[in-house]
């Protein structure tokens, strides 16, 4: 194989295809980034078997052998990343040797079979769901801090996409707080559902690029596949039954309260203030017709907070952790927003005023005394 690359798209292309190299494996192979020039054009491939990635042909490159190898990824990063010049040449030999070159750089690594390198599964292209670049991106950023951390659940580890009619559902759980969000489609699609692990969410909203792209995505009863603008994007999915949580939603209350998110937002985070162990201390909410305290008590003092809502139906004092009301507060882009409570041991689901394409679920903490 004999190429030359710019080095900026060289660098741009392993940025994106780095984040499915494997840090720990007993296969050496799997620590490493395939080179492939072929009729196709130049593409790098990562995969550690439960994520692979696979850049688009870089147009800017000048294959001049077919041709592929394996490099340590790290290595060949660190090497591309200091060379001097614009231009990069990589050209190997049949015994796997590489010489990287830019200017009067020169660099000699030995890589290992091209060959021997697991390439992506194949999923088979039946069913195209489409949704925008910023969208989806946006969606991943609402929900994904729900999932769980804990393995014994594995579904839970990962988000349900769940397609119906004409809406395009993302939800997250761990147990405590359920995370949901919703956008609507221009055609109906058929329905179905999948749940894709935390990992390959987060490395796709890394890749994913704020505007009006449509990207694709495709699924099989064991892979899904994200049809990016500049990669590639397979990842396993869980198996596993989910929560039926649109059972858990519910739209009935004794108290609902409309207010100033921000203003929510900071009045809660001040309330963290008084402990060592920052969002961890429970934080009370007191709420009358027109008024809501905000208490804590923490290793350092006291804290209290007064803020104005707009509320009907009866008074309640409840407890959270006050992690979950600020994960879900900072996902929320709108100014006002609806929160309803049932009891004081019953969860509160906040939600838009106008809007049902968000909905977050927090249970409470029981109060002491």
């Amino acid at each position: 194989m004999h190429l030359i690359c710019p080095k900026e798209a060289l660098l741009s292309n392993l940025n994106i295809v780095s984040k499915a190299v494997s840090s720990k494996s007993t296969l050496s192979i799997l620590e490493c980034i395939l080179l492939i020039a072929d009729e196709k054009g130049f593409r790098m491939i990562a995969n550690d078997l439960a994520i692979g990635i696979e850049t688009s042909p870089i147009r800017t490159c000048i294959i001049e052998e077919f041709g592929s190898i394996a490099l340590e990824a790290r290595t060949f990063y660190e090497i591309v990343r200091k060379l001097p010049g614009d231009q990069v040449s990589i050209q190997t030999d049949k015994k796997n040797i590489t010489k990287i070159k830019s200017d009067k750089s020169e660099f000699k690594i030995l890589g290992q079979n091209g060959e021997e390198f697991p390439f992506l599964p194949m999923v088979e292209k039946n069913n195209e769901y489409k949704i925008k670049s910023s969208v989806f991106k946006n969606m991943i950023r609402q929900t994904i801090f729900s999932v769980s951390l804990e393995d014994t659940k594995p579904a839970l580890t990962g988000e349900l996409i769940e397609i119906r009619n004409d809406t395009f559902n993302i939800v997250a759980i761990d147990g405590f707080r359920i995370s949901f969000r919703k956008t609507r489609v221009e055609e109906v699609l058929a329905p179905s559902s999948v749940i894709v692990p935390a990992k390959a969410l987060n490395e796709v909203s890394k890749i994913l690029q704020d505007g009006d792209d449509a990207i694709e995505i495709y699924f099989t009863d064991k892979h899904i596949l994200f049809n990016l603008r500049e990669c590639i994007v397979v990842s396993r999915i869980l198996e596993g039954e989910y929560i039926k949580y649109s059972q858990i939603f519910t739209d009935d209350f004794n108290t609902l309260i409309r207010v100033d998110r921000q203003g929510l937002l900071m009045g809660i985070e001040r309330s963290t203030l008084v402990s060592k162990e920052s969002k961890k201390s429970p934080v009370v909410l007191n709420i009358t017709e027109n008024t809501m305290t905000i208490t804590s008590s923490g290793d350092l003092g006291t804290s209290y907070d007064e803020i104005k809502v707009e509320g009907e139906g009866e008074n309640i004092e409840i407890s959270f952790n006050p992690k979950y009301l600020i994960d879900a507060l900072k996902a929320i882009d709108d100014d006002v927003i609806c929160i309803q409570f049932t009891n004081a041991l019953s969860p509160c689901i906040l939600r838009g005023i106008q809007s049902d394409d968000y909905k977050y679920l927090v249970l409470p903490l029981r109060l002491k005394g």
